[in-house]
């Protein structure tokens, strides 16, 4: 048996396997390149559609919108309160038609503060209706019988056919942008799951050109460097002979040429 031809096929056959494999492996690795400058695109269009959203939404005037909306709301609260039997503020907060952009904690505190404003008031009233009452009583002493009826609190309402129309508008203007805002973050939330965990860089690709690497120097660099082989069989197959021998100018001809 020529050892030479046995060594020479056996680097031939390791040398025609790690081209397969390294074909697979930059084929692949120039797919994933290809596919994350897609997803980098794609994530740079997503990025500029959320910022024109974000744009329309600062043309808006939600304070404005919710000012004047719960100004009409407050102005219906003296209708609720009757004879001073005072509910909770949940209960005129869920009567109302309050704005939902407005916080409900504040909204709570605004109507506390309208309840108080209106105790306090209703006993301003009390205090002058009772004063009335004594001096007619005082001027009109042993007259036929009088009734003098308890002031209430007027309701003061300021409808503005305009106003209302200007805030349907503003809501619709809102409602728009909420709807597309919603819409670009389900956009985004899948564009960042395709993403996450940069898939394009799979450690199987890392693993493959390891073993690539590490048959390209045990399959093929290795045989080659017994050779020209003593046909007697004479030479040492151990890896301790082998690392000198890459480093020499015979190892960096193999290692170049292959």
């Amino acid at each position: 048996m020529d050892w030479n031809w046995f060594f020479s096929s056996l680097s031939q056959s390791a040398a025609a396997i790690v081209g397969i494999f390294g074909a697979f492996i930059i084929t692949k690795i120039l797919s994933n390149q290809v596919s994350y400058s897609e997803k980098v695109n794609k994530c740079r269009d997503t990025l500029t559609k959320c910022r024109r959203v974000k744009d329309s939404a600062s043309d808006l005037y939600f304070n404005w919108y919710n000012k004047h909306t719960n100004k009409r709301q407050y102005e219906r609260l003296n209708d609720f309160f009757e004879d001073e039997n005072y509910l909770p503020p949940e209960h005129y907060y869920d009567k109302l038609d309050f704005s939902i952009f407005s916080p409900r904690e504040s909204v709570i505190e605004e109507i506390k503060s309208s309840i108080i404003n209106h105790q306090e008031q209703m006993k301003i009233k009390s205090e002058e209706f009772r004063k009335r009452a004594a001096n007619h009583q005082r001027l009109n002493k042993g007259s036929a019988f009088f009734e003098v009826t308890q002031p209430r609190m007027p309701s003061i309402s300021h409808f503005n056919v305009e106003m209302v129309s200007k805030l349907q508008k503003e809501r619709e203007a809102i409602d728009s942008v909420i709807r597309d805002t919603r819409h670009h973050m389900r956009l985004a939330s899948d564009m960042l799951d395709s993403v996450k965990g940069n898939p394009e860089s799979s450690p199987q690709i890392t693993y493959a050109l390891v073993l690539v690497t590490l048959l390209f120097f045990i399959g093929v660099i290795y045989p080659l460097s017994f050779l020209p082989a003593d046909p007697k069989g004479n030479f040492n197959l151990s890896f301790s002979a082998f690392l000198p021998l890459l480093f020499t100018v015979k190892g960096i001809f193999y290692c170049h040429f292959q």
